[in-house]
């Protein structure tokens, strides 16, 4: 009986390691599951049983197991007859000559380069460990100069405008990066500027130079454009793979370039592509991926003016740290963008630590749910709702956001941008000690032949408690309508725009909200005046039935994990 024992432990840690796909099946009174899967399995009893193997599953009679415990766990049973992909096949070629419908199960390993057009229906499975990889791997190197160089790259024929930005990054619009052990280097604009972190493409020369000595490392350049690309194949779904160093142009995802139709994009890491990680059109869900270190942002959904994107979901993923490539926020950057929506949810996201937005709604969307995300450490606005219609945002922990970028009402943890019809509640706010704002309403000019004009009005904030953990930040509502047009107003006549606060359309109203304040009480704003009192900003009609007091309650900072896949770091 132990001589069994022994052998069974001895063939378990042997397999462990392989990577599979978890299928956990019953046949009568035994259950069959994969060796790799197990982390560690008591049995209530222990006879002198054989336990059949095929080499990679076991199975066990129901009655002898007291309990398991899984290394990996996902729900994905792959469909019957679904055709296997090994590394090194030719993955469009088999995806050509099988019908619509078909399932495809990515086998564990490295796929490079491949940009797969999907059918109606297809689906594609990864198993663990299976990554979809659009880059080249160099491994013959030059020296020139003091740097090293690589020849006959001949990718790079496309790149967009010039404008999109930051300054010192004028490359960003260009897709190719280049990677050393999976960190993306700073791609600048002249052979001059290469030093160590920096390299640069001499497209003319089909050349990269970088200054680091690539020996010992794993160096890559992204090629392909995208992994999967949208507008061939609707309801297509996407599990379980890491698809990662793509050269997706900026407004284009890896995964859907320009937006598919009815994609279920689940249970991914989505990481190091140069443009948008994710981005889908009417009809999908993306859920469950951890989507982060995207040259951009992190997911997106938009379309053309004359459509629009209806019914998308996204759900439980994690999206950080994106916009490595620093793109202007002033075009597109951060965590999320989406436009011209009609039903869209972003609900229970941990989103943080982008470089720009965290949750951006951005041209004409209406009818939008935020609830129950987490948008913490983005360093503009946690989330912004611009030049847009009936949003309701509820249940959301926003913190940290916009410590850098809180001049006027910006770096708002939720700021409504030049919108009608909003409605926010039930929100945790903190505001850093070191800088941003609270929540805020904003009116200018910002006049739409296309969609008509958009106004900040008829939007209530109420039953929300903000924390100002420090002396800074504010709340309220700014205005900056331009003399001469339909935007300015001076209700008070003392020369400054106030329609946003005074103007009988406007009906914005802040009430039953709880602040809390760290030394300075003066954390509101009206139009025309800062810095106002408690007693200042319920004099102007605001916050009737809100409370203000200095009882500071420091946050517990521990992270959520939001998904099976998600670090929650």
């Amino acid at each position: 009986m132990f001589r069994h024992l022994i052998n069974f432990l001895i063939l378990l840690s042997c397999l462990m390691a392989e990577d599979i796909i978890i299928i956990h099946t019953t046949e009568g009174d035994s259950l069959t599951f994969p060796l790799s899967q197990i982390e560690t399995l008591t049995f209530s009893t222990i006879s002198d049983t054989t336990y059949m193997t095929d080499g990679s599953s076991l199975n066990v009679p129901l009655s002898q197991i007291e309990r398991i415990s899984f290394s990996t766990v996902t729900d994905t049973t792959p469909p019957e007859g679904a055709i296997e992909i090994f590394p090194g096949d030719d993955i469009n070629l088999i995806v050509d000559n099988n019908p619509e419908g078909t399932a495809f199960i990515i086998k564990a390993g490295i796929h490079r380069m491949h940009e797969i057009f999907p059918k109606d229906g297809n689906t594609f499975l990864g198993e663990i460990g299976a990554i979809l990889n659009g880059s080249r791997e160099l491994t013959e190197f030059q020296q020139e100069g003091g740097l090293y160089y690589a020849s006959n790259q001949t990718q790079g024929d496309w790149y967009g405008g010039s404008d999109i930005c930051q300054e010192g990054w004028e490359r960003c619009n260009h897709p190719e990066d280049l990677y050393f052990d999976d960190v993306p280097l700073r791609h600048v604009t002249t052979l001059d500027d290469v030093a160590p972190g920096k390299w640069f493409f001499d497209y003319d020369a089909d050349r990269i130079y970088f200054a680091d000595d690539p020996i010992g490392h794993t160096v890559e350049t992204s090629v392909t454009y995208f992994a999967f690309p949208g507008g061939y194949g609707d309801n297509v779904t996407i599990q379980n793979l890491v698809i990662e160093k793509f050269a997706s142009p900026v407004m284009m995802g890896a995964v859907g370039s320009t937006g598919g139709t009815g994609w279920l994009v689940e249970g991914n890491e989505v990481r190091l592509n140069h443009g948008v990680g994710v981005f889908v059109r009417s009809e999908s869900i993306v859920r469950n991926n951890y989507i982060h270190h995207n040259g951009q942002m992190g997911v997106g959904t938009g379309t053309e003016e004359e459509f629009r994107v209806t019914n998308v979901l996204f759900e439980a993923n994690e999206i950080s740290y994106n916009n490595y490539a620093h793109v202007s926020c002033g075009f597109e950057c951060g965590g999320s963008k989406f436009a011209l929506t009609d039903g869209l949810e972003v609900i229970g996201n941990y989103v943080h630590h982008n470089f720009g937005p965290g949750l951006w709604t951005d041209i004409d969307n209406t009818d939008v749910l935020y609830d129950g995300n987490w948008i913490w450490w983005n360093d503009e606005m946690g989330i912004s709702h611009e030049i847009s219609h009936n949003v309701i945002i509820r249940n959301n922990d926003v913190r940290y956001n916009g410590v850098n970028s809180d001049i006027w009402l910006w770096g708002s943890q939720i700021l409504i941008h030049v919108s009608d019809g909003a409605e926010v509640y039930n929100n945790t706010i903190y505001v850093h000690a070191d800088g941003g704002n609270g929540i805020g309403i904003m009116n200018y000019n910002r006049p739409s032949e296309t969609f008509g004009d958009f106004y900040g009005m008829n939007n209530y904030i109420h039953h929300n408690e903000i924390t100002h953990l420090g002396l800074w930040g504010i709340n309220g509502i700014v205005d900056d309508g331009e003399i001469g047009t339909e935007y300015y107003y001076d209700g008070d006549n003392d020369g400054t725009a106030d329609w946003g606060c005074r103007a009988d359309e406007a009906n914005n109203l802040f009430d039953y909200n709880a602040y809390h304040h760290n030394g300075i009480a003066e954390k509101f704003e009206f139009c025309e005046t800062w810095y106002l009192t408690w007693e200042q900003f319920t004099a102007e009609g605001q916050e009737p039935n809100g409370t203000m007091d200095s009882n500071v309650i420091i946050p517990d900072d521990t992270p959520p994990q939001v998904c099976p896949i998600c670090p929650g770091i």
